[in-house]
C-alpha cells in the first residue's frame, strides 16, 4: 500500500484558476483555464513572467462564455503543448512553445475526429489532461457530462486509424463521482489525478469532494489503481518533481473556483 504525504510547497501571487502544470530545469510552467497567458516562475529567483498566447481583451479572468479553457500542458523534452478543453467552439485550441515562439493550432478537426468515431457527444467532450509518448497523443476525457465518460482517447498523430478509445472507471468520493483532471509520464507509467466535484456539466463548477491519484501503464494494458489524495482540493494540475529510491515526488496546482490570485503548489510524495 502506497502512503500519500501532501504539503505545500510554494505560492505564487498572479496566478487564478491553474489548470495544468510542468516542472523542468528549476522553472514551473503553469496554464489557467481563463488567462490568454503561459505563466513561468523561476524557483530560485522567485520570478513569474508571463507570454502570451493570443491577444485579447481582457488577458485574464476571461468569462466563462469566451475563455481558451485551457486544460493542460505537457513536455515532450523539446516543447510545450498546450490544449483547450474542447467542450465549447472557443476550446479547440492548442498551442506549441518553444521556450520563446509560440505557435497557435486551430484542433478542432482533430477533437471532431475522435467525437465521431468513438461516438462521443459535445456535452460529453472535456479534455483535461494530455501525455506525448511518441507519436501517441494521449488525451483524458473528463466524465462530468451527462454520460460521465472518463475514458483515455489515444489519437495516433502518424495513422488515424490506429486510434484507440479506453473507458476507465474511476471510483466515487464521498458518493461523488470523479473525472479525470491532468496526467504525466513516469517512465513506464502514466500518474493521473482525477477530482470529484458534483456537478453534472462540461460547463458548470460543483461543489468538491476531493481528489484522486491513479497510475497504469502507457501501453494501457490493464486497470488503473487509485489512491485518495489528503484533504479536499480541486487538483487540476500533476507534474513529476523528483524520483527517488524511496518513492516519488509530485508537485500539483489546484483550481479554487474563485477570483483569487495567489496560487498555491502542493508537493505529494508517493511513498513505497
Amino acid at each position: 500500500m502506497l502512503k500519500l504525504i501532501l504539503e505545500a510547497f510554494i505560492s505564487i501571487s498572479g496566478i487564478a484558476a491553474a489548470s495544468g502544470i510542468v516542472y523542468n530545469n528549476d522553472e514551473l510552467h503553469i496554464v489557467s483555464d481563463n488567462s490568454n497567458y503561459l505563466y513561468s516562475y523561476n524557483l530560485s529567483r522567485q520570478h513569474l513572467s508571463k507570454t502570451v498566447l493570443l491577444e485579447s481583451d481582457p488577458m485574464e479572468n476571461i468569462s466563462k462564455a469566451n475563455k481558451m479553457d485551457l486544460e493542460s500542458i505537457t513536455f515532450d523534452g523539446k516543447q510545450y503543448y498546450l490544449y483547450g478543453s474542447g467542450s465549447t467552439e472557443k476550446r479547440n485550441n492548442r498551442f506549441i512553445w518553444d521556450g520563446k515562439k509560440v505557435v497557435k493550432e486551430d484542433y478542432s478537426k482533430i477533437y471532431t475526429y475522435l467525437m465521431q468515431k468513438f461516438k462521443i457527444s459535445k456535452e460529453d467532450f472535456n479534455i483535461e489532461g494530455v501525455v506525448h509518448i511518441d507519436d501517441r497523443i494521449l488525451l483524458f476525457n473528463r466524465g462530468n457530462g451527462p454520460k460521465s465518460v472518463n475514458a483515455i482517447l489515444e489519437y495516433n498523430s502518424k495513422a488515424e486509424d490506429k486510434s484507440r478509445y479506453i473507458p476507465i472507471i474511476l471510483p466515487k468520493l464521498n458518493g461523488i463521482s470523479t473525472g479525470f483532471s491532468d496526467a504525466t509520464i513516469v517512465g513506464d507509467d502514466i500518474y493521473f489525478i482525477a477530482t470529484a466535484e458534483d456537478a453534472k456539466s462540461t460547463y458548470l463548477d460543483g461543489e468538491i469532494a476531493g481528489s484522486l491519484l491513479g497510475k497504469i501503464p502507457t501501453d494501457l494494458s490493464s486497470a488503473p489503481e487509485v489512491f485518495q489524495i489528503p484533504e479536499n482540493h480541486k487538483f487540476e494540475g500533476i507534474t513529476l518533481k523528483e524520483q527517488t529510491d524511496h518513492g516519488i515526488t509530485f508537485l500539483l496546482c489546484e483550481d479554487t473556483d474563485t477570483d483569487n490570485t495567489e496560487l498555491t503548489v502542493y508537493s505529494l510524495k508517493v511513498m513505497n
